[in-house]
């Protein structure tokens, strides 16, 4: 074999060899990511917020013993009127009108979530 088509040939392994770890490297960048995502979701700061129930009405969920338990509740948080739903349990007995306190969770990823607690 001549040395230029050895030369030729041997850059072109390497240019797939380069392909091939370019392709696992961006896929251990993508894992990676994922990872770092889900662990400032799970961080967590709670606050807990005043807030007026709106309605009540029964759960909408599949699970049938959480609609036998639980209540689907609206509310109005104080600090500037927004609306959120929360699920409640029945033995909490929440009634429209009623002046309440609501968790807020503010997840490091900026998602925020609201529950009854």
């Amino acid at each position: 074999m001549r040395e230029e088509t050895r030369r030729k040939l041997e850059r072109t392994l390497w240019i797939e060899r380069l392909k091939k770890i370019a392709i696992g490297a961006a896929a251990l960048v993508v894992i990676a990511a994922y990872f770092v995502y889900e662990d400032y979701d799970a961080r967590i700061d709670n606050v807990r917020v005043p807030a007026t129930v709106l309605a009540v009405g029964p759960l909408n969920i599949k699970n049938s013993q959480l609609v036998e338990e639980g209540l689907s509740v609206e509310v109005a948080l104080d600090d500037g009127g927004r609306k959120v739903t929360v699920m409640a349990m029945k033995k909490t007995d929440p009634h429209v009108g009623d002046h309440v306190q609501i968790t807020e969770h503010r997840h490091h990823t900026g998602r925020v979530t609201y529950s009854w607690k």
